[in-house]
């Protein structure tokens, strides 16, 4: 029995003693046992298995790295990119106002226009200075009416017809007016201001010729009264279109118009200021046997300055329109002679009456056979149509250089 025990148990010493010096035992492994070397060769080897499962807290010790707070680090650069919403506030100058500010450069355009109180105000009430002082103009005018034919002709080129309500018979009349053909339909007014108050005006624009008594009465009954001079020189005639334009609330018509008249005023000028030699121009009439000139600061001076003429009565002193006498124009020696004065009033025969005058015979518009009837209302009107009438002029003095007809008229508010 003991033998046979000694033969079990001898075997089982020469595995272990083997079990010891193999080196690729599972319990011998070097990684495990790398930081005690020592502690591991002087170990009994029964407690070397022991030890082996020491070697799984291992595993479980490498989430201890704290791979959780390594990765904290890592956020921050995904919190940089929060920052990164700073670029889209640059967008915020490109929403800005500034471009829905489209009215500044028409605020500036109206800036200086004699009148236009506070060209800022594009609303209502609105505030204008007329001839008669300061006048305020509760809302937008609907009905107009203004009891002068310059203002009319203004006054349709820069609203619709309908709110032209009534005009007086000069403005029906194709001898004087311009736009007569666009106002037979209207109710004829005069300047007793019962028949005006009779069209309910929201508005009156008129001459400094209105009777003042009329003003007041209009005023009275809650009418506002603008008086405004219509003038002639080429600064002045864009104001009164940029001033009317305001009074009627049609800034931006007021502004495409008035362009249009100064383009083709300034297409005039580009040829006839450079023009040589410049030709003496006499604008004369005749009214109850007295003889009438144009001098300087005359609407027909004006339209002859601008065909490229010389204004012999301008030349001569005279201001405004002066009477003459036949030694006068003998005087003058134009050469050219216009005659702005209706077929209906004797124009013709007041220029067969110079040509066949003895007296005259060796002035240079007489000899050469250079005396014109010209169309009396572009040459006499107080508003832009007298633009036409220094074209037509020019067609006179320089035929070379103007070979098509002028444009026949201007255009009109929708």
């Amino acid at each position: 029995m003991i033998r046979q025990i000694r033969i079990l148990v001898l075997p089982l010493i020469l595995a272990l003693a083997l079990a010891a010096c193999d080196p690729f035992a599972p319990a011998e492994t070097p990684e495990a046992e790398a930081p005690t070397p020592i502690a591991a060769l002087t170990a009994p080897p029964t407690t070397t298995p022991t030890q082996a499962p020491t070697a799984t807290p291992i595993p479980t010790s490498t989430p201890a790295p704290t791979a959780v707070a390594t990765a904290t680090p890592t956020m921050t650069p995904t919190q940089a990119p929060a920052a990164t919403p700073v670029p889209t506030s640059t967008l915020a100058p490109t929403a800005t106002p500034l471009p829905t500010a489209t009215p500044e450069p028409e605020v500036q355009q109206f800036d200086g226009v004699p009148g236009i109180v506070d060209p800022s105000n594009s609303g209502w009430p609105r505030q204008v200075e007329g001839l008669n002082g300061l006048v305020t103009i509760p809302s937008k005018p609907l009905r107009i009416i203004t009891a002068s034919v310059g203002h009319d002709e203004m006054t349709l080129a820069l609203v619709p017809q309908e709110r032209l309500v009534a005009v007086g018979s000069p403005s029906q009349n194709s001898t004087y007016s311009n736009v007569a053909s666009l106002v037979q339909d209207k109710p004829q007014i005069s300047r007793d201001p019962e028949t005006i108050i009779a069209q309910a005006p929201d508005v009156v624009v008129t001459s400094p010729f209105f009777p003042a008594e009329a003003i007041a009465a209009l005023s009275k009954a809650g009418i506002p009264v603008i008086q405004t001079d219509l003038k002639h020189d080429p600064e002045a005639r864009i104001n009164n279109i940029l001033f009317m334009g305001y009074i009627f609330g049609e800034e931006e018509r007021a502004l495409e118009f008035a362009a249009e008249v100064r383009d083709r005023y300034e297409s005039l000028i580009a040829v006839t200021s450079v023009a040589e030699p410049r030709p003496r121009v006499l604008a004369l009439t005749q009214y109850s046997d007295k003889l009438w000139v144009a001098g300087a600061n005359s609407t027909e001076g004006s339209v002859i300055t601008a065909a490229g003429g010389t204004n012999a009565a301008e030349e001569a002193g005279i201001e405004g329109n002066q009477t003459t006498s036949l030694e006068g124009v003998i005087a003058m020696n134009p050469d050219i002679i216009i005659i702005a004065q209706p077929i209906e009033f004797g124009a013709e025969d007041f220029l067969q009456s110079l040509l066949d005058n003895e007296a005259l015979a060796e002035v240079p518009a007489v000899k050469d056979g250079r005396v014109h009837i010209v169309e009396g209302k572009h040459f006499t009107t107080l508003s832009y149509w007298n633009i036409r009438g220094a074209e037509d002029l020019a067609r006179m003095l320089w035929p070379d250089q103007f070979t098509e007809p002028p444009a026949s008229g201007f255009s009109l508010a929708e």
